[in-house]
């Protein structure tokens, strides 16, 4: 499979990941928080023409601010998005360093630049484009999801993501442990229900190993629904069975 195949494939992959209906629609109506979503964007290059072979820097980032709420709502709501998108453009940056929005794209680009000036035979293609999605909405919980697709070069692009909740009237961050003290038996639920969604698409032939063992998704966040799990790329399984989501109703969970 040549690259221009594996790109289509991984489109495919995340693009129909990211056409499927949320697990839970918002109801603005029922809350009295205002959330806007932000959009910020800058190219450097030859980006009109949508090759790949083209020397282009593309960033797209759309993302949730608070603009009805608390304070603190308003402002850890503002630092998780901040600290994913700037982690999605400067990846070896260290998590305690504070850095702002507009000095990672400028890094991004720099470090485009940097590779068109050492290898300027070479296509050098590099986009950024980050989507927010709002999952939950009331007036006791706030849950968000930013989606990143990037390419910087190699045999495709990545996917990832990001879920959190937040308490909408103290503007807290809740952990998965707030919401399910039972961590255990949350854990044999969250398998059981993650290779019924696998066996839908890949049939039973998956299993986890020491290579790929199965855990609690980095992203879990609550909806009216239960509890939504979302796996990307990697987490859990190789990168060919794409994302991994579903949600864990509440009556499953009761007993925890």
């Amino acid at each position: 499979m040549n690259k221009l195949q594996l790109l289509a494939l991984s489109f495919f992959i995340f693009f129909s990941c990211k056409n499927d209906p949320p697990p839970n629609q918002p109801e603005p109506s029922e809350s009295l928080l205002l959330i806007e979503s932000v959009t910020v964007e800058r190219k450097e290059g030859q980006c009109d023409d949508g090759n790949y072979e083209s020397k282009c820097a593309s960033i797209l980032l759309k993302y949730p601010s608070v603009k009805k709420g608390t304070d603190r709502l308003k402002k850890n709501v503002a630092n998780w998005a901040n600290n994913y998108m700037v982690s999605m453009l400067d990846p070896g940056l260290e998590l305690d360093q504070e850095t702002s929005l507009e000095s990672a794209m400028q890094s991004f680009i720099e470090m485009h630049r940097e590779m068109t000036l050492e290898m300027p035979d070479l296509p050098s293609y590099y986009t950024l484009e980050v989507t927010d999605t709002i999952l939950l909405q009331n007036n006791e919980h706030l849950t968000l999801r930013l989606d990143a697709y990037s390419y910087t070069g190699g045999a495709h692009p990545n996917a990832f993501a990001a879920v959190a909740t937040f308490n909408s009237q103290t503007g807290g961050l809740f952990r998965i442990g707030d919401l399910v003290p039972n961590l255990e038996a949350l854990h044999a639920l969250a398998e059981q229900k993650f290779r019924e969604v696998q066996a839908e698409s890949f049939g039973d032939g998956f299993d986890f190993t020491e290579g790929w063992p199965f855990k609690l998704a980095d992203n879990i966040g609550l909806t009216n629904e239960g509890l939504f799990f979302c796996y990307v790329p990697y987490e859990v399984a190789p990168y060919a069975m794409g994302f991994t989501e579903f949600v864990i109703p509440f009556d499953s969970i009761d007993n925890l």
